[in-house]
């Protein structure tokens, strides 16, 4: 049978693709990839934006009136990177789905992992998940997340 391998990029759209860009440097570290330069020009244009290793990858596309995506892009970091993202996030004064602002005790605890959700300034929503739950739990005071 055949399998995927992993996954390429995934597809965001916008209402104003100058403060996405913008948005993902600053605050994600996803800068645009310079190779795929080419697809940035005509009617299904995207900017393509990757971290400094290119093992994250989205194609952002700026359409009028674009609203956000049903689910959401979860990353997978480590317990350490996890903190440093909360911390990174809630400096940007990066708001979760009620539009409040992440903090540590913004932190959902799954039972073997913890995630923290957050959206885009175009309400596009993500998640980041870190599998190191026995040493989080030493390190934040967990609320059990809604089943």
């Amino acid at each position: 049978m055949l399998t995927l391998g992993k996954i390429d990029h995934i597809h965001i759209r916008v209402s104003d693709g100058s403060k996405a860009v913008e948005w993902y440097d600053r605050v994600l570290g996803l800068a645009p990839d310079t190779r795929f330069k080419h697809m940035q020009e005509g009617p299904h244009s995207a900017m393509m934006l990757a971290n400094p290793s290119g093992t994250v990858r989205l194609a952002i596309s700026e359409e009028p009136g674009a609203g956000c995506l049903a689910g959401a892009v979860a990353f997978v970091v480590s317990g350490q990177d996890f903190l440093e993202w909360i911390d990174q996030l809630a400096g940007e004064r990066v708001l979760n789905r009620d539009g409040q602002t992440i903090a540590r005790d913004s932190v959902h605890d799954h039972g073997f992992f913890c995630s923290i959700s957050f959206v885009d300034p175009f309400g596009n929503p993500f998640e980041i998940v870190s599998y190191d739950h026995t040493w989080l739990s030493g390190k934040l005071k967990l609320k059990r997340a809604p089943a």
